[in-house]
């Protein structure tokens, strides 16, 4: 007599998840949470599948369960508490639905996460790793352009490949930033970010947009696109671009922040360590929290509280220099 074979249980007949995911695009998630939470989404589908638990089904009891079982992973605290939020969203989603009666996940607790603080740069140390951006051929042009605004304005490296040209002001010294969650802001720039983007803009970026041109490629390379900015929803010329024309992608800014701080004899540093010390030294020199926060593209301002510890020497300094009983 012949077995019948197993049949595989699918916890999610109604595509749920993929519902979910699309709903994140439309809401303006970027492009690296809805991996990180698609992939947070197929190890929930593959525990429901392990407990043959369809997500119709999830209850209290089913979110803890699955909690556990993540704890029991050994992940990094972050990594944690992102799964979690991802399992929250979820069924946020499935209760706003009408799949779900009540939003079974609601205060599921996160793990404790230590506070690390940012690594950052001193003044001098950014100085030291402009100034190592030496030449006036288009490449060094772009990066001299690229690193100033970086440090000018804060930006995170998404945020700087995925500018383009119509949201540079230079007349009004201003650019408009598309930061998370599709949020918007207009931050001024200053006088070394300006004079940089005007020299690469003005000898720099069209003989770089040639050579896209040249390679008859028929596309308008120059765009930026899925690989340029947040969620790949840039459209328009990027301002930055690569040897070959393309708009430089992140990849590029974290070998070039490598390279250069090599040449200025630093420690290897990360596109964002300039973020961190833009936010810090505005710190030092008196910036108050909340504009640090509107400049930053902050969405909370306790986002912003970790830099004042990470000025907190500079304020010890500034203590024992001018207190009379320091």
């Amino acid at each position: 007599m012949e077995e019948t074979p197993a049949t595989t249980f699918e916890p999610d007949p109604g595509g749920q998840v993929d519902d979910y995911l699309r709903a994140l695009e439309v809401r303006g998630a970027s492009a690296a949470t809805r991996r990180s939470y698609a992939a947070d989404l197929r190890q929930l589908r593959a525990w429901l599948t392990a407990e043959r638990l369809p997500v119709d089904r999830l209850d209290r009891r089913a979110v803890r369960g699955f909690a556990a079982h993540l704890g029991r992973r050994g992940y990094a605290p972050a990594t944690h508490a992102r799964k979690l939020s991802a399992l929250r969203g979820f069924t946020r989603f499935l209760a706003e639905r009408d799949v779900l009666e009540a939003d079974v996940a609601a205060g599921l607790p996160s793990p404790r996460r230590r506070r690390r603080l940012p690594r950052t740069l001193r003044v001098d140390e950014v100085d030291r790793f402009l100034a190592a951006i030496r030449g006036d051929d288009p490449l060094r042009l772009r990066d001299r352009a690229l690193f100033e605004l970086i440090y000018g304005c804060g930006l995170r490296s998404q945020e700087a490949v995925g500018t383009t040209l119509e949201e540079l002001d230079l007349a009004q010294a201003e650019l408009r930033v598309r930061g998370k969650g599709g949020r918007e802001r207009t931050v001024p720039l200053g006088e070394r970010a300006t004079d940089a983007l005007d020299d690469y803009l003005r000898r720099g970026r069209g003989r770089l947009a040639a050579r896209t041109r040249r390679a008859g490629s028929g596309g308008s390379q120059e765009t930026a696109g899925p690989d340029a900015g947040r969620g790949g929803r840039v459209s328009g010329p990027a301002l930055f671009l690569s040897k070959s024309g393309r708009p430089l992608r992140t990849s590029d800014v974290r070998r070039l922040v490598v390279r250069y701080c090599r040449a200025a004899g630093l420690d290897d540093a990360s596109p964002h360590m300039l973020r961190h010390a833009y936010a810090t030294h505005m710190l030092e020199a008196g910036a108050d929290l909340r504009a640090l926060q509107e400049l930053l593209g902050h969405a909370s301002v306790a986002t912003t509280q970790v830099y004042t510890h990470v000025s907190g020497a500079h304020l010890r300094k500034v203590y024992d220099r001018h207190h009379p009983r320091a």
